[in-house]
């Protein structure tokens, strides 16, 4: 194989690798945090494990009872979408999780 060929065939996969997704996440609280606390954990947790929390909307549902939609940036890889669902779902002060949308944002 050629030095060009080499070469292109790399910076593909330097490409590749550097894809990234946007997964937006509708999480239900269970009331025991506020949800400002939840957002700190859960912008703590995502980002330690090279995650991104992007931003959030607070969605009060009734009678105490709130959600959070979160945009959650990650690398494009398998499976990277139920790993972020695991987190959030392991996380103190949430209910329930549900994905909601995943786009490649390059």
């Amino acid at each position: 194989m050629s030095t060009h060929v080499r070469t292109a065939v790399s910076r593909a996969r330097e490409v590749i690798r550097m894809a990234r997704i946007l997964a937006i996440y509708r999480i239900l609280l269970d009331g025991t945090l506020e949800e400002g606390e939840v957002l700190e954990r859960m912008r703590g947790e995502l980002e330690g494990r090279g995650f991104r929390l992007e931003g959030h909307e607070v969605n009060p549902i009734g009678f105490g009872i709130v959600s959070i939609t979160v945009r959650v940036t990650a690398p494009e890889e398998d499976g990277i979408t139920d790993e972020i669902s695991n987190i959030l779902e392991g996380m103190e002060g949430v209910s329930s999780v549900e994905l909601d949308m995943v786009s490649r944002v390059g």
